[in-house]
């Protein structure tokens, strides 16, 4: 954690010296080894970079808001998608009263990213530690260290969700929405911790579901799948969900989950991988920059 502090820091200190754009171009490369160009956008991750950093509004922030996001999701009549929460958000983690959460249950950041903190047995909870986890969160202000800074206008905060099923069983599928079109499907399986790290099988579709596998590479702990993930059951439904949670944004990524015939919302995201997409192939983002109109 401090050696992000420190790299933010040296991030805004060349966002003063050289602008935003030279110093997210500097990030993209020296992490991820990809250039951007964001004085001419063509690939898809410069239009999706140049969208969050120049072209931000208010409702993107709203709706990167894990919390906010959910009157989003009321108002387009979604809210049947919804994970039913048991714990409303808390600014501070002495204000969480742990004795009124059920058994099991999901504890998640309002302004950040990999902000889950999972509970399978409540009896067994070591509370010390997730207390000064919670802290952690809250003291952290995501996306400084990759200039993602429509998260900076988010309250700090946690809340409780229902426990769905368990961290490495839980299939999630992201559409990748380009002006208010679905164009293809991220979906991350097997996922395993191991120490602050997780790992993670990536497969990619198209909207028929047809492999695109081909245009995936590994990045860190995240490998390419064998291509052995079924079509959901209610995949034209999910299709149709992401469709209509896209229309007010340029890009966006809708996350969703389907268990035993149910769909469930997870997140939307304006920034996937940093705005950087390491897992895809050049040629893949070179196409996908084509097809997204800014």
């Amino acid at each position: 954690m401090l050696k992000k502090k420190i790299y933010g820091l040296w991030l805004i200190f060349l966002v003063m010296l050289f602008g935003i754009d030279f110093a997210k171009q500097f990030d993209s490369y020296l992490r991820f080894k990809r250039k951007l160009n964001l004085k001419n956008p063509q690939t898809l991750a410069d239009k999706v970079s140049y969208l969050f950093l120049h072209k931000q509004t208010p409702l993107m922030s709203n709706c990167t808001d894990k919390w906010n996001v959910r009157e989003y999701i009321t108002g387009k009549g979604l809210s049947d998608i919804l994970i039913p929460t048991v714990g409303d958000p808390w600014n501070k983690v002495e204000e969480i009263d742990f004795d009124k959460l059920p058994k099991e249950f999901i504890l998640k950041a309002t302004h950040g990213c990999k902000m889950n903190y999972i509970v399978k047995d409540k009896s067994k909870l070591n509370l010390v530690n997730c207390k000064k986890t919670l802290q952690i969160w809250l003291n952290t202000t995501y996306g400084v260290y990759s200039l993602e800074t429509h998260y900076k206008k988010i309250p700090h905060r946690i809340y409780a969700e229902q426990l769905l099923e368990t961290q490495k069983s839980l299939i999630d599928y992201k559409f990748h929405c380009l002006n208010g079109v679905p164009q293809f499907i991220l979906v991350c399986s097997d996922r395993n911790s191991s120490g602050k790290s997780m790992q993670v099988t990536l497969d990619l579709f198209d909207t028929n579901w047809e492999s695109l596998n081909t245009y995936l590479q590994p990045s860190g702990l995240e490998v390419v799948g064998q291509n052995n993930i079924n079509k959901p059951e209610k995949f034209q439904q999910m299709l149709s969900i992401a469709t209509i949670l896209s229309k007010d944004f340029s890009f966006v990524r809708v996350d969703l989950y389907e268990i035993e015939g149910k769909i469930y919302f997870g997140e939307l995201t304006f920034s996937p991988a940093c705005g950087v997409f390491p897992n895809f192939k050049d040629n893949f983002i070179t196409d996908m920059g084509k097809r997204l109109k800014i």
